[in-house]
């Protein structure tokens, strides 16, 4: 089911976009919209008809992560490092069981 959004929705959604510091995936999460693809076709929609500036733009606009972010040291011990990863483990097989369960009407029973 498709929603309608008013263009003043739309203006507001991207011009808060522009002023945050937010990402357009967090200012997507924010909104409810089920992508962040929505705020950058609004930006040009709007632009085409004139509502936004030809020339806005968001001003710290920056795609991906930091170089700080990527550099950080690991500061974990080896135990945390030890129950991460034991964790990870976990947590896939849970999803691997979790798939397997909606699966299960569809597998054959052995009969005996």
């Amino acid at each position: 089911m498709s929603r309608k959004y008013t263009d003043e929705f739309k203006l507001h959604v991207v011009k808060e976009y522009y002023s945050s510091p937010l990402g357009v995936r967090a200012i997507a999460n924010k909104y409810g919209l089920p992508s962040k693809n929505y705020i950058n076709r609004w930006e040009e929609v709007l632009k085409r008809k004139g509502i936004l500036p030809a020339d806005a733009t968001k001003l710290d606009k920056k795609a991906g992560r930091s170089k700080e972010s990527i550099t950080r040291e690991d500061t974990r011990t080896i135990r945390e490092k030890e129950y991460e990863a034991e964790i990870q483990k976990l947590k896939a097989r849970i999803d691997y069981l979790e798939k397997l369960e909606t699966l299960q009407p569809f597998l054959k029973k052995n009969k005996k």
